[in-house]
């Protein structure tokens, strides 16, 4: 089902209300997927697809290629939740988001969603300096940075989201795509958001219900061991041995 962008807006909003969130700040991404109950994996893939998310019953599951900036990565968390949380009759998808194409609605409705949870109108407004919101004015090189600095993305999605609201004129801006990191690095801000992590890690209770299994003697202590390995948690290593030890 393909919506308009106000409503996507609307619905946006609301679910960061109902989540307590409200509409004036950036989001802990990872915190919310834990408050969600979803699943998430970031595993780096030398592929093209930014996520994938599956929905079944009640179980819900987000793979995110950590192979992409970790801007792009947060982007796609955003237009995974859409497809979790929002989207009717959702199954499974793998994703390329942060492409905003028209020719799959769902992944386009995916992607304008991600931009309003992530960058809500107010929160917006709060990140501008006064001086440069008055009719005419231009929104400063700096003031970009700062920006997909607090709310977690890349320079694209900022611009995108910018030109939505009509701050900026997309193709005005468009030059500083170019030399985004060298931007960054040269206002004083650390690169580490325009750049891959190749992380590998689980976010939420899988290592909880593994463990269960174990105990109830569903699965075998090898599996057991297996199993938290895929993770790439090795539960035998010494250093997690701090028996007898105060934390």
């Amino acid at each position: 089902m393909a919506f308009n962008e106000k409503i996507l807006e609307a619905k946006a909003n609301k679910f960061r209300r109902e989540l307590g969130l409200g509409t004036e700040t950036s989001i802990d991404l990872e915190k919310l997927l834990l408050t969600l109950g979803v699943l998430t994996v970031f595993k780096p893939l030398e592929s093209e697809f930014s996520g994938m998310a599956l929905k079944t019953n009640e179980n819900l599951f987000m793979l995110i290629n950590s192979a992409l900036p970790v801007g792009r990565q947060n982007f796609t968390i955003g237009h995974e939740i859409y497809h979790l949380f929002i989207q009717s009759d959702f199954n499974f998808q793998m994703c390329n988001a942060g492409k905003f194409d028209k020719k799959d609605r769902e992944e386009y409705n995916a992607d304008i969603f991600s931009s309003y949870f992530l960058m809500p109108e107010a929160a917006l407004i709060k990140q501008i300096p006064e001086k440069e919101l008055g009719w005419g004015e231009t929104i400063s090189l700096a003031t970009l940075i700062k920006m997909e600095q607090y709310f977690g993305v890349s320079r694209a999605a900022l611009l995108v989201r910018m030109s939505k609201s009509k701050y900026i004129h997309y193709e005005d801006y468009k030059h500083y795509l170019k030399g985004v990191i060298k931007s960054a690095v040269e206002h004083g801000y650390s690169a580490e958001l325009y750049q891959r992590n190749d992380e590998e890690k689980v976010v939420g209770d899988y290592g909880t219900k593994v463990k269960a299994l174990f105990d109830i003697g569903k699965i075998s202590e090898s599996h057991y061991h297996s199993l938290m390995l895929d993770i790439g948690l090795d539960i035998d290593d010494p250093k997690f041995n701090d028996y007898g030890k105060e934390n």
